[in-house]
């Protein structure tokens, strides 16, 4: 056996007992809540390899009275045999998986340890002079990557050092703008200013103006007030004397009224017997025209029975002759193109023939 062939026998030894040292370590874990629930182990070992262990536990739960826990398990040659068992025969906890995942979280951070060692010495068992100049190049790419990146920091932190200085270049600049600014709004505010009080000023010459004229004009008023006051009176007066005539001319109008009103009460009296009168007369008018128009409607209706049935014989007699100029039309019309039909196709035979000729 050569070197490198020990080398991979002794490497792979110790990973297999890092492995064994694993399992055990998961084991050793679950053992307690194992014992603590023994007919479930019992239910679950039943018809496999590993049910030899379960005499040594149930003669160890009938030694404890039925009792179960850490710190009453005795530190007999029983219990280490059962320790034992479970130790070499790791791979039970394969059947008890929820057992694992309900660990509280100081074990699971030993299995987790325990893993990352396990990984690591594959990792560092396994890794060749190949591999490590591989990983020394790319730890020097990087190095190289890292001097690029510190000279690229170096740059960019004097390109913000001249970015700060032009931004504050700026902010200067700016100050200046604004001041230049706040100095044309303060003119122009004086301006306004100047300007609002030369308006107000107008408007109170203007409102002294429309102040004299009012009153000018309200004086004017009052006379114009005073005058139509003497000519409403003056007409009042007027007024009431029309109306003190008008009042006896309606006195008068009335009494005329009720006089032609007696009248009109004896004229309508007549009128009404009159009408009476013609009342009577239109009944008895109308009792004769019922008459009559009882024997009329019998006529008519005599009448028109008969008309009905002679415009009906006509209009058929109409549609036959109809029917038969139709027909006789149509026929005319087949036979004229049937005619056109045996000439053409007679012609065509003698056309036919003619064209025979002169190709023989």
């Amino acid at each position: 056996m050569d070197t490198t062939a020990e080398r991979q026998v002794r490497l792979e030894g110790v990973e297999r007992v890092l492995k064994m040292s694993q399992e055990r370590i998961k084991i050793a874990m679950i053992i307690p809540k194992l014992l603590e629930h023994p007919e479930k182990l019992k239910s679950v070992l039943t018809g496999t390899c590993y049910e030899e262990v379960l005499e040594p536990i149930d003669s160890m739960i009938r030694h404890l009275g039925k009792q179960t826990g850490r710190s009453k398990l005795p530190h007999d040659h029983n219990t280490m045999r059962i320790v034992d068992f479970f130790l070499v025969n790791h791979s039970i906890h394969r059947f008890f998986p929820h057992l694992k995942h309900s660990l509280n979280d100081r074990d699971q951070q030993l299995l987790a340890a325990f893993h990352f060692l396990l990984e690591s010495a594959h990792v560092h068992l396994h890794r060749s002079s190949r591999s490590e100049i591989t990983k020394e190049r790319k730890l020097h790419a990087i190095f190289h990557q890292n001097v690029d990146i510190q000279k690229k920091i170096k740059e960019l932190k004097a390109s913000l050092a001249f970015q700060k200085v032009i931004g504050k270049w700026k902010t200067a600049a700016k100050g200046i703008y604004l001041m230049k600014v706040e100095e044309d709004l303060a003119n122009k505010k004086w301006q306004n200013n100047v300007a609002i009080q030369n308006e107000i000023e107008k408007c109170n010459r203007t409102m002294r103006s429309y102040h004299k004229g009012s009153m000018d004009r309200q004086k004017e008023l009052e006379e114009e007030l005073s005058q139509a006051q003497e000519t409403y009176e003056k007409m009042t007066k007027k007024n009431l004397d029309e109306e003190h005539e008008l009042r006896s001319e309606k006195n008068k109008l009335l009494l005329q009224l009720q006089s032609m009103l007696k009248k009109y009460d004896t004229s309508v009296g007549e009128k009404m017997r009159e009408n009476l009168v013609a009342q009577d007369q239109f009944l008895e008018a109308k009792k004769i025209l019922d008459d009559f128009m009882v024997v009329f409607k019998q006529e008519e209706r005599v009448y028109r029975n008969i008309v009905v049935k002679r415009e009906e014989e006509e209009r058929r007699i109409q549609q036959q002759k109809l029917v038969v100029f139709m027909m006789n039309r149509a026929a005319a019309k087949i036979q004229k193109y049937w005619r056109k039909w045996k000439k053409e196709q007679r012609k065509k035979k003698r056309q036919g023939k003619g064209k025979g000729k002169k190709s023989k």
